[in-house]
């Protein structure tokens, strides 16, 4: 349903289903990555007038996960480009 890119590194598609409305991807190395590119791969539609937010989350100082919304892919905007850079430093 969902796909994820980061430049410099093979296409995720193969997202981890958390919840029957929850996917993640795992991103290895995610401090060094300013950039991340989200979308639908085109197979599976949202019903109409619906859409997905997309979170990035990354630890706390006490490893604790911190959830910060992105922005959304829809029907109509199935991919969307989010900088991540500045959110991992805490400087958002």
């Amino acid at each position: 349903m969902f796909g994820c890119l980061v430049a410099g590194r093979l296409v995720q598609t193969a997202a981890q289903q958390v919840a029957e409305d929850k996917f993640v991807f795992d991103l290895p190395d995610y401090e060094s990555i300013n950039h991340v590119v989200v979308f639908m791969l085109g197979t599976i539609p949202f019903p109409e007038g619906m859409g997905g937010s997309v979170y990035f989350s990354y630890p706390d100082s006490n490893g604790m996960p911190v959830w910060q919304l992105l922005g959304f892919v829809t029907n109509g905007k199935p991919s969307a480009i989010f900088k991540i850079s500045g959110l991992k430093s805490g400087n958002y």
